[in-house]
Parts: structure tokens; C-alpha cells; sequence
């Protein structure tokens, strides 16, 4: 009898099915092992539904980081290194280095940003100083300054990623602030036709200082102003829209991710809050103590420190993860109303450049650099 006749069949459902649930380091070497794996994990169809489903799994989702090192270590140009790590942070927790290049010489108006599988680097810098790149795939392109480049700006240049469903394109928003004008000037560069254009919705001026933290899902751009409210671009339309935050709802107001959602937390008195946005309305969806009231420590430990405690994370089980000034971790049980401290040896200081992201396929079918 021949062997082979028992091996068990599986239809193309089934290991389509199969695949779609693998990460993006095992299907890279899997396309080797038969054509059509290869045509599968390759179809755009696929990549897409492999997307959609690791961009619902909060506990497959991964930080992107920026860790600096000052130039008294590294000779005349300061250096940075990228790297990686599971989002849901423990003590064995492994760091993945990213070989990206550096084309941002500014620490101090680096950004970064993520959206479905992609991360942005930018630094108004002179020549090539926006990156795109694919963590999973270790891909990445470079993006030229806007047209705007020479223009005479009263602040640094606000940067937006998102993409475009309706176009299937990755976009990048990248708004001015003019002196020599009284209004702002925004445009858009498109990854798949690899340009930039002056739409002709404008930034709202009065909202020209936001927040780093950027939340970019399904096709809208959401930043934090300074004057509490949620500035959103929708890249379809090409409009802003401006959802004011109450000042009743606490202090010190930051934008997150949360799932497939946009969430703001807010401090009240002693207790953090989290208030989602739906349908243009805040819904409180959550309650928990400041850091400073579990560990009693002050907000700021001295005038030139960073506050004690950053927020990171909500975890897939709802547990609060915070990160302390000395590099240690603080992970705060909801259910239970317990903490527990912990340290990573294998995660560096890595500063408050960070992104969440989540591993794609997405090649972009562009000629990456």
C-alpha cells in the first residue's frame, strides 16, 4: 500500500483557516514549503483577514520603542536603537532589536506611529527624515519631506498615519501651522502613489498643541489637544473633526488605544479613569487607583524627573500595566485590587517614545529601500 494514502487530507479551508491564527515570523518560512502556502499567504485577501484578526487580539499586540543614547557614549552623532517587545510586559519578557536605519538626528521631535501592521518614524529634519516600517517583516521606506519644507512655521509640524480603507493606501497627514498666514495648511502623502498634496480642509488653528500620543483605527486619526479635546481626521473625507473631553471628567486627560477603541484616562483625586468614546460620547468603562495611592509614592519625585509612574497598558485580562522611573514594572489586578512589582532585566530604559503595534504581512507592493 502506498504510504501517502495515509496521510489525512485537508481542504484549502481548513488550512487557510489554519494560517490565518500563525504569527508572521512562521508563515514567512512556511511560503517555502509549497506553492500554494506560498500563493495563500501571499494573496492579498489573506493578509488582509490575518490583519483583522491580530488587530482584535489585544494580547498579540507588541511596543515598538525608542531608547536613546546619549552622544558622550557614542561619539559626535547620538545614537538610537529600536526595539521590540510583547505588549503584555513580565519578568521574563524578551526584547527583539530592529535593524531600521537612523534618519532622525532630533531626539526631541521624534515621533512614532502605528497603524495596521506599519510604524511611522518622523523628524522635521532636512533630508530623508520619515521612515515606514515593517517590524514583522524587518522592511522599511523612506518618505521625503512634505512641500511645505521651507515654508516659515510657528511650531514643528503635526504628523498623522493612517489607512485609507476606501483607497486601500497608507497615508500620512502632516499638518502647518504658517506665520506668514492666518490659517494652517495640511497635507497628505500617499504610500501607493508616492506623493504629497495640500488638501484643502485645514487643521483647526486653535488646537495646534496636541499630545504625542497618536490613536490611529479604522481610518481616523485621533490626537489629544491641550485645550481637552480629541482632534480626529478621517482620511476618506479628509476632514477634522474636534469632540471636546468635559472638565468634569478629571485631569490631565491622554489618549489610548483600548482593543478596537479610543479611550481617554483621566485622574480624579485619588482613582484613574477610563472614558470611551462612542458615537461622539464619553462612557466611563472603568476605575482604578493612581500609582501614587498604591505606593504612596509623590507624583514627582523631584523637579527635573519624569512623573513616577507612565501608564502602558491594559492587558487582555483588564490588569493596569505601569512603568516606574527606576525601570520596574507595576502590574494592578482590577478583580482582586492587588499589585505586584517586578522587574525586567532584558527591557532597557527605553524612555516615552513608544507605540503599540501589531505584526502584519503587509508589504505594501511597493519597492521597499
Amino acid at each position: 500500500m502506498d504510504g501517502r494514502s495515509n496521510i489525512p487530507y485537508l481542504s484549502e479551508d481548513i488550512v487557510n483557516s489554519i494560517l490565518l491564527k500563525l504569527p508572521v515570523k512562521s508563515l514567512s518560512r512556511f511560503k517555502s514549503c509549497c506553492k500554494s502556502w506560498h500563493c495563500c499567504i501571499d494573496d492579498a485577501d489573506f493578509i488582509k483577514s490575518h490583519l483583522r484578526n491580530s488587530s482584535v487580539n489585544i494580547s498579540g499586540q507588541k511596543f515598538f520603542l525608542v531608547r536613546f543614547i546619549p552622544s558622550l557614549r557614542t561619539g559626535p552623532t547620538p545614537k538610537y536603537e529600536f526595539m521590540s517587545t510583547e505588549a503584555s510586559i513580565n519578568a521574563d519578557s524578551k526584547v527583539v532589536y530592529l535593524n531600521i536605519p537612523e534618519f532622525c538626528f532630533n531626539y526631541l521631535c521624534l515621533q512614532v506611529f502605528s497603524c495596521s501592521g506599519l510604524v511611522l518614524t518622523t523628524s522635521y529634519n532636512p533630508g530623508y527624515s520619515m521612515t515606514l516600517f515593517n517590524p514583522a517583516i524587518g522592511k522599511y521606506k523612506l518618505i521625503p519631506n512634505s512641500l511645505n519644507k521651507n515654508r516659515c512655521l510657528t511650531t514643528s509640524p503635526i504628523f498623522g498615519f493612517a489607512y485609507d480603507f476606501v483607497a486601500e493606501d497608507y497615508k500620512v497627514i502632516c499638518a502647518h501651522c504658517l506665520t506668514n498666514k492666518y490659517f494652517n495648511v495640511a497635507e497628505v502623502y500617499s504610500i501607493k502613489n508616492q506623493c504629497w498634496r495640500t488638501i484643502h480642509n485645514t487643521f483647526p488653528a486653535s488646537h495646534r498643541f496636541l499630545d504625542d500620543d497618536q490613536v490611529s483605527l479604522n481610518g481616523v486619526i485621533h490626537r489629544m489637544s491641550l485645550k481637552r479635546a480629541v482632534i480626529s481626521f478621517h482620511v476618506v473625507d479628509e476632514k477634522f473633526i474636534v469632540t471636546p473631553v468635559p472638565k468634569t471628567y478629571g485631569e490631565m486627560p491622554t489618549l489610548h488605544a483600548l482593543g478596537d477603541g479610543v479611550c481617554v484616562f483621566t485622574t480624579v483625586g485619588k482613582e484613574n479613569l477610563i472614558w470611551s468614546l462612542e458615537k461622539d460620547r464619553w462612557n466611563c468603562i472603568n476605575k482604578f487607583p493612581t500609582l501614587h495611592s498604591l505606593l504612596g509614592m509623590p507624583i514627582w519625585s523631584d523637579l527635573n524627573s519624569f512623573p513616577a509612574g507612565i501608564f502602558l497598558f491594559v492587558n487582555e485580562n483588564g490588569n493596569i500595566l505601569w512603568r516606574k522611573n527606576d525601570c520596574s514594572f507595576i502590574e494592578y489586578d482590577l478583580r482582586k485590587n492587588e499589585y505586584t512589582e517586578f522587574k525586567s532585566p532584558q527591557i532597557p530604559n527605553f524612555g516615552r517614545i513608544k507605540t503599540l503595534y501589531v505584526e502584519s504581512l503587509v508589504s505594501l507592493k511597493i519597492s521597499w529601500d
